[in-house]
């Protein structure tokens, strides 16, 4: 996770300072292993929630 965060932070630096000079490809190609693995997180997330509703629910 942290290696697609560092990929997005680095995409947004070139931008900021270098719009001209990125490589528009490698900039897609980074942000898309980034957005993948925020959804697979995203994923996780949803998942602990719900194990946690219904671990509450079996308590009531």
């Amino acid at each position: 996770m942290m290696d697609a965060l560092s990929r997005a932070v680095t995409v947004w630096t070139r931008m900021e300072n270098q719009p001209r000079d990125v490589n528009i490809d490698n900039c897609k190609r980074s942000l898309q292993k980034c957005a993948r693995a925020i959804t697979q997180l995203w994923g996780d997330v949803v998942a602990e929630e719900e194990q946690r509703k219904v671990g509450q629910k079996a308590l009531v």
